[in-house]
């Protein structure tokens, strides 16, 4: 199954933990371990098993060559990539559906890549910012998640997703919110 969220990992530790940061060796293995569990806790189930996590190949955990399994999201390491973006590049390129499809990323080379093929690019600082505030900014709902929402209205799980986060910013604009993300995808029968 393809990514509906695709996350360059270090592009989102980077602005919360610069190299400088940290007297620890094993930092970098630490702020990625506490970048996943952030998603891992803020991300809903259904969410966090459409969500793949790209970083670099330096340093990936003892034992994991290029790919693992973290609390049901795909977290990849760029082995034989000269850098993530370019991993990252090509599941952009490779997606069956990039409308669909959400590139967390401040890298003006991944925005650019995202806009060619209609995905939905938004900065790193920012999409953090709001996932740590309750908000998980997605370019399209899986089908359970937009059919909670409206079934439970007011609920937790109601304010799992905000699509309009970002005023002024045109591709969000375009986006649907849930409800009526449910009536086309009941009439077309997509997800």
């Amino acid at each position: 199954m393809f990514p509906l969220l695709l996350i360059d990992g270090y592009n989102v530790i980077g602005p919360v933990a610069p190299p400088s940061r940290g007297g620890s060796t094993n930092w970098l293995h630490d702020e990625r371990q506490l970048l996943l569990n952030r998603l891992a806790e803020h991300l809903t189930d259904l969410i966090r098993s459409r969500t793949c996590v790209v970083f670099d190949a330096r340093n990936p955990p003892h034992g994991v060559r290029d790919q693992m399994l973290f609390a049901d999201m795909d977290v990849r390491f760029a082995v034989g990539y000269a850098e993530a973006d370019d991993l990252i590049e090509e599941l952009i390129f490779q997606h069956p559906n990039p409308k669909s499809l959400t590139v967390v990323s401040s890298d003006h080379r991944l925005h650019a890549a995202a806009k060619r093929k209609k995905a939905l690019p938004i900065d790193s600082e920012a999409w953090l910012d709001a996932l740590l505030d309750g908000h998980i900014q997605m370019a399209k709902l899986p089908k359970a998640t937009a059919k909670r929402k409206r079934s439970q209205p007011g609920s937790p799980a109601a304010d799992d997703v905000d699509s309009t986060s970002q005023p002024n910013d045109p591709t969000l604009d375009a986006m649907l919110d849930a409800d009526e993300l449910q009536k086309w995808m009941d009439q077309y029968g997509s997800d």
